[in-house]
């Protein structure tokens, strides 16, 4: 036989296994304190990052659609002799320069 006959087995909850295996120490409860609150606030922070994500992309597909709606409009405005500039044209260059803003921001965020 090669192992020790007065070595514990694995597992073994017989009295042997407490005189061989040393005792846990205790835990201090303010570190385990400590410990709870940054794994919570690590869940917190990635739980933020991923609705700043949905948030973003939500504003970029509305943003895209009023741009598109507004040039649209536009040019329908401009083909018929309306005046094209000020309410759809302005509407268009605002919501374009509103969506390249949140796409640099976005893209400036993820590096």
């Amino acid at each position: 036989m090669t192992e020790d006959p007065d070595e514990p087995l694995e597992g073994d909850i017989g009295p042997a296994a407490g005189a061989v295996r040393p005792a846990e120490p205790e835990a201090d409860p303010a570190e385990e304190m400590r410990r709870y609150a940054a794994e919570r606030e690590e869940r917190r922070r990635r739980t933020n990052a991923v609705s700043a994500r949905v948030a973003a992309a939500l504003g970029a597909v509305l943003l895209a659609f009023l741009t598109y709606d507004a040039v649209r409009a536009a040019i329908d405005d401009h083909a018929h002799g309306r005046n094209w500039i000020y309410p759809p044209g302005i509407v268009a260059a605002v919501c374009g320069v509103m969506l390249a803003a949140l796409l640099t921001w976005a893209v400036h965020r993820t590096k």
